[in-house]
């Protein structure tokens, strides 16, 4: 590719640089022009930055994890979600000056591909950025992430796949030619995929919580975590309930709505339930599993679950121990 060529391929990569220190960004801005990054823009609010990834495909995010205190990470997730924008699979690196263990928690629950703390040089961000453009994770979907697969054993069996989410940043950068109705289109399907596995994992996570909670029933006393346990029952099958349309899923639909009627109902005073509501929980839940996962028995997924519930156990053991 020709010097020409290549700047011609680069300043037509969008690139966001978000945050509010213009020491720090206004000469990473300046030298990203000067190598060919046209189209990298100084933002200086999370609005500002929602509004920025309605106006086109955005390739290339860096974000400081301290926008508008904290907004940035609720937009990232919601990009990532597919609730914002029309590229879930844009390229994320999230800035932060505080390395304390819950931001970067935050912020890499979010879904961001990348955390670099702050302050940091041109030059460190280009070597985060090539790194992303030749070496990116694949993504996962589960009941309530989207993102890079962060397993620290990748030989460690996982039921959750993976997917390779397009990379716009790296086709452009490595001058592709890139026609905007295909890209739509791959953009999109990749996009179904990763939400119809999410409304798996939800389908999993609402007979998870069924199975975590039923046993506090059955003695009557319900601590914060069993409370905890059935709003969140209600909040994911209310999740499924508007994420099911347009999906091939649409039919369970009924199913998660009378599961999120009967949670909610639950939920607000689990001492008064009444026994026939909580005798439904769990038929309603396995209708629900078996429905998102038709091909697998409902054996294999019990397994799964129990497992999945000893694993909760022993990480809420060790580290009340």
């Amino acid at each position: 590719m020709s010097k020409e060529a290549s700047k011609a391929d680069l300043s037509q990569i969008r690139i966001a640089l978000c945050g509010l220190n213009r020491q720090v960004l206004l000469p990473v801005r300046s030298e990203l022009m000067e190598l060919g990054y046209r189209s990298a823009e100084w933002i200086r609010s999370d609005e500002a930055l929602r509004l920025w990834t309605q106006q086109g495909i955005p390739d290339l995010i860096v974000a400081d994890h301290q926008l508008d205190d904290g907004a940035a990470v609720k937009t990232v997730r919601e990009i990532r979600n597919g609730d914002l924008g029309a590229n879930p699979f844009a390229v994320v690196i999230m800035t932060t000056w505080a390395n304390d263990p819950e931001n970067v928690r935050e912020a890499i629950n979010s879904g961001v591909d990348d955390l670099l703390v702050a302050p940091y040089s041109t030059g460190q961000l280009l070597e985060r950025i090539k790194k992303l453009i030749t070496d990116r994770k694949p993504f996962i979907a589960t009941s309530d992430y989207v993102g890079p697969e962060r397993r620290r054993d990748p030989a460690r069996k996982s039921e959750i796949p993976t997917f390779e989410p397009p990379n716009t940043l790296r086709m452009r950068q490595e001058g592709e030619q890139v026609d905007a109705a295909a890209l739509k289109e791959q953009i999109e399907a990749s996009n179904t995929q990763i939400q119809e596995e999410k409304l798996r994992r939800i389908g999993f996570q609402i007979s998870f919580l069924v199975d975590l909670a039923l046993p506090k029933f059955g003695v009557g006393e319900f601590d914060q975590d069993t409370k905890e346990h059935l709003d969140r029952l209600a909040m994911m099958s209310g999740e499924a309930v508007q994420r099911l349309d347009g999906t091939q899923y649409e039919g369970i639909s009924q199913l998660c709505k009378s599961m999120h009627k009967l949670a909610k109902r639950i939920a607000a005073d689990p001492s008064a339930a009444s026994a026939d509501d909580v005798e439904l929980l769990k038929p309603l839940s396995r209708a629900i599993l078996e429905a998102f996962f038709p091909s697998e028995s409902t054996g294999d997924l019990v397994s799964q679950i129990a497992g999945a519930i000893n694993s909760y156990n022993d990480r809420k053991n060790r580290f009340s121990g």
